[in-house]
Formats: C-alpha cells, sequence, structure tokens
C-alpha cells in the first residue's frame, strides 16, 4: 500500500464518528487517536510517517486533514484545547448518510461551498491572516509540546512556577510515568511560609483521570497544595470530580490554562529560559468588520 485511498480515509472518519455519538461533551484528540490505533487494524504504511510531519503517524495526519472538512460543513467542532464533538447538525448527517464515503463526499461538498463563499468574502475585505493565525496556532503548540520529553516538559513547567513567584525546594528523578511528586515548591526561600505546594507533571501523551488525580491528593498533607499539570487533556469525569472533591486544595492545569500563564508571566522569564517555550505575539491590523 503506497497511498491511503478516500474510501478508507471515509472509513476511519465514519469510525471518529461513531466514538464521539456517545459523547456529547466530546473527548481530546489524543485519546481518538489512541481509540483508532487500538481499534482500527491499521497497515504498515499508515502507522508510519510522512516527511512533512515526522512527529505524527500517517493515519493521525490523515484524521486531522479528514476532519477539515466535517468541521466546515457544521458537523464537528474543535475547542482551541483540542477537545473534539459532534454537532446537532453532525448527527442528523450521521442519520442520512449511512455510507461512510457518501457521508465524506458530502462533507467535502459543503467544504468547497464555503470556501468559494469565503474567496469571495476574503476577495471585498482583503486577506486576513489573523483568522489563519489563530487557527493553525494551537495545532502548532501542541506538536511542540509532543516534541518534549518529561525532563524538558518539567522544566518548562519549573520555568513557569518560579515565574509566578513560586522556589523550588525539590526536584524528582525522573523515574516511571507513577511517580507522582515532581517538584515541591514554597511561596519564600528558606520554605517557611505554608503551604507547601506539591507539584505533579502528568505524562502528556495521555488524558489524566480521576484515578490519576485521587492517587496524587493521597499523598498530599494536610497543610499542602497540588498543583496538577496535564498537558494532554482532562477528561470530563476528571474534572467534575476536582470541582466536588479536591475542596480547593488541587489546580489542575491543562495545555489552555498553561498557556495564558506563560503568556501572562512571560515578561518575567529571561530570555534563556522563554526558549522552552518560545511563544511569540504577531499583531495584524484588526478592523472592526474583520471579527
Amino acid at each position: 500500500m503506497t497511498d491511503i485511498t478516500i474510501n478508507r480515509i471515509s472509513e476511519i472518519l465514519r469510525l471518529v464518528f461513531d466514538l464521539l455519538w456517545f459523547e456529547p461533551q466530546g473527548l481530546y484528540v489524543s485519546e481518538i487517536m489512541r481509540y483508532i490505533q487500538a481499534t482500527v487494524p491499521l497497515s504498515e504504511f499508515e502507522t508510519g510517517y510522512y516527511p512533512f510531519a515526522p512527529y505524527s503517524p500517517r493515519y493521525e495526519v490523515v484524521i486531522r486533514v479528514g476532519t477539515i472538512p466535517l468541521v466546515r460543513a457544521g458537523w464537528l467542532e474543535k475547542t482551541k484545547n483540542g477537545r473534539w464533538f459532534i454537532t446537532e447538525a453532525g448527527r442528523e448527517a450521521c442519520k442520512r448518510y449511512k455510507n461512510a464515503e457518501d457521508f465524506f463526499e458530502e462533507s467535502v461538498r459543503l467544504f468547497l461551498q464555503w470556501k468559494s463563499i469565503e474567496n469571495n468574502r476574503l476577495a471585498q475585505l482583503g486577506a486576513n491572516p489573523f483568522n489563519l493565525a489563530v487557527e493553525n496556532s494551537w495545532e502548532q503548540i501542541r506538536q511542540y509540546i509532543d516534541t518534549l520529553d518529561m525532563r524538558e516538559l518539567r522544566e518548562v513547567v519549573s520555568v513557569l512556577l518560579k515565574a509566578m513567584g513560586c522556589y523550588i525546594a525539590w526536584s524528582g528523578p525522573l523515574g516511571e510515568d507513577n511517580e507522582l511528586t515532581d517538584l515541591i515548591c514554597y511561596m519564600d526561600p528558606l520554605g517557611l511560609t505554608s503551604p507547601r505546594v506539591v507539584v505533579h507533571v502528568a505524562n502528556k501523551s495521555q488524558v489524566s483521570t480521576r484515578d490519576g488525580l485521587s492517587a496524587f491528593m493521597n499523598i498530599l498533607k494536610s497543610n499542602d497544595v497540588g498543583i496538577y499539570f496535564s498537558l494532554g487533556g482532562l477528561t470530563n469525569e476528571l474534572n467534575e470530580f476536582a470541582l466536588m472533591q479536591t475542596q480547593n486544595r488541587v489546580r489542575l492545569i491543562d495545555l489552555e490554562t498553561f498557556v495564558d500563564l506563560w503568556v501572562e508571566n512571560q515578561p518575567k522569564i529571561d530570555q534563556e529560559n522563554r526558549i522552552r517555550f518560545p511563544l511569540k505575539p504577531v499583531y495584524f491590523l484588526a478592523f472592526p468588520n474583520q471579527g
């Protein structure tokens, strides 16, 4: 096999919709990719890599690109922190087009229709690169995070915490994935001020679950507070559990929150450490009628 056919793309995308059908709050893209890998017999070619995307297997690239017309058709929605869910229009389309290829081809038709309208709109208003930048930036950020190993990711987290006024008192050895204490911080240099801050940096390739947070909470002492970094995402159940059970003792940090905190505190970070997570603003003319 030297290429992935339209029929095969359609089949895989329909399986993505089948998975999301019973998830009204959506799933993180990492959860979706793991499901496809675990349930679909993928060929050696499909699990290989394109030269232009060396960090993502071909089937992941195909899913990400293949869902573009589904989004433009209004059938699938993607949040900026990586959660995908089916819209009501998407559910209606699933019922209307039982055949996977018909389903995908109709989304492509609607995408081309949208593209024609959008091209006319941009021709009238003048192309606005800001919209394109917003659409692409989160995908690029996620791909960059994926390239970091756990040591590098912990270093980035340490830089952020220091910028926020924390003093790192202890950094644990990098060991197994079930290591729950990565950093211990205080809010003063001598560690005399309560509370002690215990930090866990979860595996970025996994969506964190309620069980993981429960295990982390069990290691906290009575006067500790915890920070739980999960840049791979948080399940709906985990968010609900955290609201009800942590009693404000644990702060959950997903990728979107992490980026917001980094941008807010970036002026306090020296240039040497900024390059660990090199975000840079790009300024555009944004007239009111361009949104």
